[in-house]
Order: structure tokens, then C-alpha cells, then sequence
């Protein structure tokens, strides 16, 4: 079938060149063809980054200052808290956190329904779910940056209302680790627990691919664990589970 369309593209193409001797015209009839495959109605979705949510350094808005950085040659940096390894903190700047609950913004998403929503990026890596409240004033060891319960039931509630379904990924930092580098699910576990506690749902997740392998300790060199261990494995499928 794919092959039929690709050459009746090539003969319309062909016909439609000026001066064609023998040109044939050809129509093709997209209503007619046969069905050779669907994908999800969600399929066309979109992104929030989780430093959007948090709030922090994040991509400047392109610019002279940028470009600058830009034709710079580029000089390995070692990885901090707000900025990643390799980077130059002159590509970032303080973004504070999204408004969620903007009108505008959620008229816009509701009309792209029913989607995924995507909260993730790098620098959910390093980010601490923070159940209590207050939140920690800071970071515990091994994060960069804390997610509030107020800013997830906020992520929670957007979705909700704009018939989006959350996927999104775990934090796999340090912090989540043992002294063999291998990963815990209990931040997993806890961030599963309180999304369904609001009547959210987790509709996927980057779990697998996050936790395997694990990083260096400042995020820069090589991995630590060289495999993900069976118990993790069915630690992950076990956060999903009813």
C-alpha cells in the first residue's frame, strides 16, 4: 500500500513539471484508501517541563546574551545544583513557577483534548517529591530541587481539567540511592501513591529507562550500577499496580 502512494506521489510530482511531454495527470483520493494502521487519540500531546512546575534556572529566552554564550567554544563545566554538567550557566536564568491555574492557558490545553501531558525533563532527575508541609527548606542530599505537594496537586488538577493524562518520570539522583548506587522506588512509590490520592492517574511513565544505569555521583562521569537489579525491576511495576 505504502508502496502504491509513494509511486503515485512520484508520477503526480512528475506530471506537474512544466512542459512534461506525455504528462498524465493522476488524482489520488485519501477518503478511498484503505485503513493501514490508528494511533492513540491522545498521540498529539504536549510538555511541561518539572522546573517549570518548581520553579528555577531554566533555558534563557533565546537573545543577544545567548548568542554570545553560543559562539563561545564550549567548556565542560562540572554539574551544580541549578545548572547540568557540561553547561554554561550563561544559557540559563530564574524562571518562577508556572501558573497552572491561568484561564487562557487551560482554554488553550482543553482544546487539544484528549492528550497527554508530560511533566519531566533533566532536572526532574534530581527532584525531591516533598510530602510534608511545609517542604523542606532545602534540598535533602543527593537532590537538586523539591516539588512540592501544593505544586503536584496543582499539575493534578490541570490535568484533570483539561482531559490530559500525566506521564512523567522519577527522580534517580544520588538521594535515591544506596552506597552501591543501587535505586530505591520509594520516592516512586510515595509520588504514585499521593497522585492517586487526589484522583490523579499516571498514564506512563520513563521509570525503566530512568533508573537504568545509575548516575555519577556529580551527574558527570559514568554510570555506577551496570544493571538494575530484579528486586527494583518489580519494585517499579509494583508502583503501578491497583
Amino acid at each position: 500500500m505504502l508502496a502504491r502512494i509513494v509511486l503515485a506521489v512520484l508520477a503526480l510530482s512528475a506530471g506537474c513539471r512544466t512542459g512534461t511531454p506525455g504528462a498524465q495527470l493522476i488524482t489520488l483520493s485519501p477518503a478511498t484508501m484503505s485503513r493501514v494502521g490508528t494511533v492513540n487519540e491522545r498521540y498529539q500531546s504536549y510538555n511541561i517541563e518539572m522546573l517549570e512546575v518548581t520553579g528555577g534556572k531554566f533555558w534563557k529566552p533565546y537573545g543577544p546574551s545567548v548568542a554570545d554564550v553560543l559562539m563561545k567554544p564550549p567548556a565542560p563545566t562540572p554539574g551544580r545544583g541549578d545548572v547540568p554538567a557540561g553547561m554554561d550557566p550563561g544559557l540559563y536564568e530564574y524562571r518562577p513557577p508556572i501558573d497552572l491555574t491561568n484561564a487562557r492557558l487551560r482554554t488553550l490545553a482543553a482544546a487539544l483534548a484528549p492528550a497527554y501531558v508530560r511533566v519531566s525533563g533533566t532536572w526532574a532527575n534530581n527532584t525531591y517529591f516533598a510530602e510534608t508541609d511545609p517542604p523542606p527548606p532545602a534540598p535533602p542530599p543527593g537532590f537538586n530541587g523539591v516539588l512540592t505537594s501544593k505544586q503536584w496537586r496543582g499539575v493534578v488538577d490541570f490535568a484533570n481539567a483539561v482531559d490530559a493524562q500525566i506521564v512523567t518520570s522519577f527522580a534517580i539522583s544520588m538521594g535515591t540511592r544506596d552506597k552501591t548506587g543501587v535505586w530505591s522506588p520509594e520516592q516512586a512509590r510515595r509520588f504514585v501513591a499521593y497522585t492517586r490520592s487526589l484522583g490523579g492517574r499516571i498514564g506512563g511513565s520513563r521509570c525503566r529507562a530512568q533508573v537504568f544505569p545509575a548516575p555519577h555521583p556529580d551527574d558527570s562521569g559514568p554510570a555506577i550500577a551496570p544493571e538494575l537489579p530484579p528486586a527494583a525491576d518489580r519494585a517499579i511495576t509494583a508502583c503501578f499496580s491497583d
